[in-house]
């Protein structure tokens, strides 16, 4: 089984800080658990008093407290340095990497640079129409795929939709579950066969919909038409036109929940503040801003590795766009959500998969980057009094061997939320 490439967002992770940080991939390590879990309840508090005693209580030494009380007998030497800089995230250096909007506060950089209106561009209609049904294709067992005309776009899209029991005629209501893929748009390596979401979903009462062809798109509703990827309105079309659609032709309640892989995890939050249908929401294996240094750089990646045009996306890096879509500077706009966030150390895993045209070793950056910055984000949240359900792994690089457990895990969040058992 291989993975679509994703060689350049690798390549921008690789030559972050972060990676520096990080020693080589050595022997794949495996924990005890079925799934990989970090296990929290075996932290060392003795540790941690000792460390914060030496760097004091409060800021770094608070981190590094933390840090060290994860810290174990059994620990890998190669997870330690990670351990330690994702315990750092709660604090400044989080801030700088993945938090702040570097370019806000500065009217002198702001009057130097120009405003503008890009971001009044870049949300959608409220009054957008709902995408049309062209045709329904049985590709396999339970997954079909459905293709609809998106009017924001302008073109036909085609969905996979895997769906209960008895398929098309099973009339009975129930929640949608979006389950978007990743940069490449999803097409060579769908969840539902790469993900194993087909055979995990088989024995639930729900729909689950991948749209495919969102290429380098961040989820995101453009500001202009790109000469390469062309015209881009997703946001549009995850809130206001395919939702309606899969409701009246699939029995959906309304009552849905939405989240993405690696690019689209970000994305996946943003979305679900605009909707009120979506009572739940999260990421797998992602990072959860497009601000500070790493965090706008890795958005700017997952563009450029497609040959797009970052600021037809959102402007120029110093636009006013990128802040008002980063999920880390609106959480709060997330209250009353049910959130799940996932990621991994790092380590390797004997149960990663090959991932095509990507280098073995790129692939532990990639997801150190993933976990960074998705810590960074929880704590964040918490601070405003989110409270988001973290399943973190301690080996997995960034395949669908990772992701797989990851979307196992997140199920005790998204069952209770949706109904569904």
């Amino acid at each position: 089984m291989k993975q679509h490439c994703r060689r350049g967002v690798a390549v921008c992770a690789a030559a972050t800080t972060l990676s520096l940080l990080v020693a080589p991939p050595a022997q794949a390590v495996e924990s005890g658990d079925a799934l990989g879990l970090v296990d929290r309840q075996h932290d060392a508090p003795a540790l941690s008093s000792a460390i914060a005693t030496i760097f004091g209580s409060g800021g770094l030494g608070s981190s590094l407290a933390d840090g060290f009380g994860q810290l174990r007998p059994g620990t890998p030497p190669l997870a330690v340095p990670i351990i330690l800089l994702g315990a750092m995230m709660s604090g400044a250096l989080g801030d700088l990497l993945f938090g702040r909007y570097l370019f806000g506060g500065s009217s002198v950089v702001a009057d130097a640079l120009g405003s503008s209106t890009v971001v009044d561009r870049t949300f959608p209609d409220p009054d957008a129409p709902p995408a049309q049904f062209r045709k329904l294709e049985h590709l396999q067992d339970n997954v079909w795929l459905l293709t609809v005309y998106s009017p924001s776009m302008g073109r036909e899209i085609v969905n996979e939709l895997i769906l209960p029991a008895g398929g098309p005629e099973n009339t009975a209501p129930r929640p949608t579950y979006y389950l978007l893929g990743g940069a490449g748009g999803g097409e060579k390596t769908p969840w539902w066969k790469d993900g194993g979401a087909s055979e995990f979903f088989a024995d639930k009462h729900i729909n689950v919909v991948t749209p495919r062809g969102s290429v380098g798109s961040q989820q995101a509703d453009w500001a202009e038409e790109d000469p390469k990827l062309g015209v881009y309105k997703w946001t549009t079309y995850l809130t206001k036109e395919l939702p309606p659609l899969i409701d009246e032709h699939f029995h959906g309640t309304g009552r849905d929940a939405i989240a993405g892989l690696s690019m689209s995890g970000g994305p996946a939050l943003h979305i679900a503040a605009m909707e009120d249908r979506y009572v739940a929401a999260g990421t797998y294996s992602s990072c959860p801003s497009t601000t500070g240094l790493v965090g706008q750089a890795f958005a700017y990646g997952t563009v450029k590795q497609f040959k797009g045009d970052p600021s037809k996306m959102w402007g120029r890096a110093w636009d006013r766009a990128w802040a008002a879509h980063s999920p880390v500077l609106n959480v709060e706009a997330l209250k009353g959500k049910k959130l799940f966030l996932t990621a991994s150390r790092g380590l390797p895993s004997k149960r990663d998969v090959p991932v095509e045209d990507s280098p073995e070793p790129l692939l532990v950056p990639d997801e150190q980057l993933a976990y960074t910055c998705t810590l960074h984000f929880l704590s964040e949240a918490r601070r405003k009094g989110l409270n988001p359900d973290w399943y973190e792994f301690e080996e997995g690089t960034h395949n669908y061997g990772l992701f797989r457990r990851e979307l196992v895990a997140s199920w005790a969040t998204l069952g209770p939320a949706l109904g569904v058992e």
